[in-house]
Parts: C-alpha cells; sequence; structure tokens
C-alpha cells in the first residue's frame, strides 16, 4: 500500500470513530430522559384511546415505554404519535351574574350622612373667569378698509409752466448724413389733449424753408413733428440747405408768448459715390464702368460731369446700353442690388489700349435729382488694363526660405490664366516628381510633388499658355 493510500485510511477511520462517540452519547442522553419521564408513570396512562371517527380536533400525544414493565430495559425509547384530538364531553356553565336594585333617595342619603363634613380653604372658591368678549375668528389675509366700488380717481393735472415760452430742443441741426423726420419741443402745451387727426388740421407755428409735401403732427401737446412724404424715399431730400424758423409772437395754449424767434438750419449732403466698377485690375479694353450714387440722380446731368484719362490722355464716354450692361456679369449684378435711380453704366466711345492706367474722376459740380447742391470736390477711382501675358515670378519655398525638400513650386503670371485651356502638359519638371499635382488658381500655378534634397530642378512653362483675354506667351 502507498504511502498516500495509507493517509487515506488513517484520515476514514478517525471520522468513523468521531462519528460512533457522538451516537454513542446521543441515545445515552436519551434513555436518560426517557427513564426520568417515565419513572412515576402509569402504565395505564400509555394506552391510546381512538378518537371517534370524523372528529374535527386533532392533537400530538408523547408516547414512553414503562421502565418498571418486563423488558423495558431493552425496549427503552422515545415516541411521538401524532393522532386526532378527542372531542371534549361537556361544556362547563358559566357563572352566573348578579341582580341588584337602586337605592332609594332615602338609603343613599343615609350613605352620605355617614361621611366627614367638608370644609373650604381661603381660594377654593373662585368666580370663573371669563372675558369681556369673545376673540373674532381667524381671517387670512389682510383686511383692507376700502369701499367698493371704489369712487373714480381723481387725475391732478400737472403743473403748466407759467411765464413766457420757449423752445427747449429742435432737431436735426447742421450738416447730417440722413434727415427721417424733424422735430422741435416747447416749455408749454401748444395745443389741448386730443385725437391726432384732430391736430393735423391746427395751424403749425414753425416754418420749413423749402416748403416739402409731408405730414405735421403733434407728439403730446409739447412736441411737433415732421415727416416727409413721398413714393420713391422716406426721409428728407438730400442735396438740400434747410431753414426752419420759430417766429416771435407764438402763442400756447396756457397763454404763454415766445419773445424772441428760433431759427436753425440743417444741410444734407451732395452726390457721395458708394460703389465703382472697375477698380485695379487687370481688366479687358473695353470694360463698362458702373457708378452707384447714395441718392437719386440724372444719369445724363452727371454724365456731363464725368471725365475719364487714359495715361495722361482724356477719352470720352457714353452711357452703356441695355444689352451691354446684361453681358457683362460683374456690372449686371450690381445693377441687381442697386436701387432704381442711384447708378449709372458708362462705356468708352473707343478702346483703351493694353497695359493702360485710366482713371475716373466725377465732379466737381454732379448734381442730385432730390435737391440743388452740387459736390464741391472730385471723386475718382482707377483701373488698368491687360499686359501681355508674363510670368513676373516664380520661386520655391515659402517667402524668403530655402527650397528644402517636399515644398512646393510657384509661378505668378501677371493676368488671370484660362483654366479651361490649361492642360498639365504645358508644364515640364525635370527630374520627374513622384505624385506630382498641379494647382491653377487665378494668376498663378502652384506645383506639389515628392521633391528630394540636394537636387536640381527644371521647370519649363509651355508658350502656348493662356490667360483670360485670349493671349499666350508666345515663348
Amino acid at each position: 500500500m502507498s504511502q498516500e493510500q495509507k493517509l487515506i485510511t488513517r484520515r476514514t477511520g478517525l471520522i468513523a470513530l468521531v462519528i460512533g462517540v457522538m451516537l454513542a452519547g446521543g441515545l445515552i442522553a436519551a434513555f436518560v430522559i426517557g427513564y426520568a419521564i417515565n419513572r412515576d408513570r402509569d402504565p395505564k396512562d400509555d394506552v391510546v384511546e381512538t378518537p371517534p371517527t370524523g372528529s374535527p380536533i386533532t392533537g400530538i400525544r408523547l408516547e414512553t415505554s414503562s421502565l418498571d414493565q418486563p423488558g423495558a430495559e431493552e425496549e427503552a425509547h422515545l415516541r411521538i404519535r401524532l393522532s386526532k384530538g378527542q372531542q371534549q364531553a361537556g361544556i362547563e356553565e358559566s357563572v352566573p351574574v348578579a341582580t341588584g336594585e337602586p337605592l332609594s333617595d332615602n338609603q343613599v342619603d343615609e350613605i352620605l350622612d355617614r361621611l366627614p363634613a367638608l370644609t373650604s380653604a381661603p381660594g377654593d372658591v373662585e368666580e370663573f373667569n371669563l372675558p369681556d368678549s369673545s376673540l373674532p375668528p381667524p381671517r387670512t389675509g389682510d383686511v383692507i378698509d376700502e369701499p367698493f366700488p371704489p369712487p373714480p380717481a381723481v387725475v391732478t393735472p400737472a403743473a403748466v409752466a407759467q411765464g413766457p415760452l420757449e423752445v427747449l430742443r429742435y432737431a436735426p441741426e447742421g450738416e447730417i448724413p440722413i434727415a427721417p423726420f424733424m422735430n422741435v419741443t416747447f416749455n408749454q402745451p401748444m395745443v389741448p389733449l386730443t385725437t391726432i387727426e384732430d391736430l393735423a388740421s391746427e395751424d403749425v407755428p414753425v416754418k420749413l424753408i423749402p416748403e416739402l409735401p409731408g405730414v405735421w403732427k403733434w407728439l403730446g401737446t409739447k412736441t411737433l413733428s415732421f415727416e416727409y412724404a413721398s413714393d420713391q424715399i422716406d426721409r428728407f431730400p438730400k442735396a438740400t440747405e434747410y431753414f426752419v424758423e420759430v417766429p416771435a409772437g407764438t402763442k400756447s395754449a396756457v397763454g404763454g408768448i415766445l419773445e424772441q424767434t428760433v431759427s436753425w438750419s440743417f444741410r444734407t449732403p451732395p452726390p457721395t459715390v458708394v460703389d465703382q466698377y472697375p477698380t485695379d485690375g487687370p481688366h479687358p479694353l473695353e470694360p463698362v464702368l458702373f457708378i452707384a450714387f447714395d441718392q437719386l440722380i440724372n444719369s445724363d446731368a452727371v454724365m456731363s460731369t464725368i471725365n475719364i484719362d487714359v495715361d495722361g490722355q482724356p477719352q470720352s464716354l457714353r452711357l452703356a446700353s441695355e444689352s451691354e450692361i446684361e453681358a457683362d456679369e460683374a456690372v449686371s449684378r450690381r445693377v441687381d442690388y442697386t436701387r432704381d435711380g442711384y447708378w449709372l453704366a458708362l462705356r468708352s466711345t473707343q478702346p483703351f489700349p493694353t497695359d493702360a492706367s485710366v482713371r475716373v474722376t466725377i465732379g466737381p459740380g454732379t448734381p442730385s435729382s432730390e435737391g440743388p447742391l452740387v459736390t464741391e470736390e472730385e471723386q475718382s477711382f482707377s483701373f488698368y488694363t491687360y499686359a501681355p501675358l508674363r510670368i513676373d515670378e516664380h520661386r520655391c519655398g515659402w517667402y524668403d526660405l530655402e527650397c528644402p525638400p517636399l515644398t512646393p513650386f510657384y509661378i505668378y503670371f501677371n493676368n488671370p490664366l484660362d483654366t479651361e485651356a490649361f492642360e498639365e502638359s504645358m508644364l515640364l519638371v525635370s527630374p520627374e516628381l513622384p505624385g506630382a499635382t498641379v494647382n491653377v488658381v487665378g494668376s498663378s500655378i502652384t506645383i506639389e510633388g515628392v521633391t528630394n534634397g540636394r537636387t536640381d530642378y527644371f521647370v519649363t512653362v509651355d508658350g502656348s499658355i493662356r490667360d483670360i483675354f485670349g493671349q499666350s506667351m508666345g515663348d
């Protein structure tokens, strides 16, 4: 037998010995308890009577064997038997309730007379402390002692300034870019408090020069306002100087009199250029000129004050036709978002030369269709026409940096290139650039690729490359 098997056998034997000892102890304890219970018991008590059939009562009966019986020592044990209980044969009678009769008044008095007399001490007798009046029931909220409905409110009129009539303030005044309305405010009521329709028919104590179609109305009783009425504009006409006067002797509604005349003026500007085309360049030799103003103008009257110089030489102009305006995409787009009557389009009577500087001047003396004032200073813009196509600059890298590997090559032309006519075969790079890409934007070409260090690259641009004006380099 191996050492491991011996160890298992020993452990098994030890466990069996422990279990045996526990069982033996349990039997001895049961024997002692059974003997103690049945020592003085009558063996007749061990007889179990069978309960009547169908009895609803159940019970538990403990049976033990008497040690006084023969062979009890051998059969001593504890037995528990469950069986139905026995119905109790009889029911005990309840204790009868005693009956009594109430005592008469004489009998009660006889009993009370045997009690000792009650004696009183100072303070035993005291009158009941009643409050002077009952407290009112509790109520939520605050009690407001006011009549309902309330009496009509009495409005006290504001104090009216006494003494002479004065003009407190007025607007606009001086040179202003735009005048939407005009207001004058007095220190005293000028009209009774009534409806606006009634006020519009009252005499106006203010003189406006020049006279304009519009609406005078009182804002309250002290402020007089005027708004210009027109189908074309919603403000005072521009290019106009206005004079306003409140004459002396003007009387208020409460009797105040203006002692001295109050006058002032304001001025709206003459035509101002707000948009122009073309500018900078390069541009074609026969462009449409577009000029927009901040107010209504007459095209013929304004054109007479416009001059154009080409490289310092004057050149004549004419108004552009509707078809010429529609054919020019840049000008037609500007016409769409500019108000009618605020612009004009012009063309030169002959084409401009190439690579020429053009200067356009407007005024002085440019008139407006809104008022008599004309411009006092010249307004101008300039542009230049295209020159023969050429390369203005070419470089590698950015700005003043050297040309490290992987940096792009740049070629800048003097005119925008025709991207539809461009082909990559028009460029030749030697040695070849793996994964090279070419981007043409405006007047520049960008070449990108995997360039190597310490390598000389040669870029050749074909002379057939073209610009948007149809020119090619030739060489």
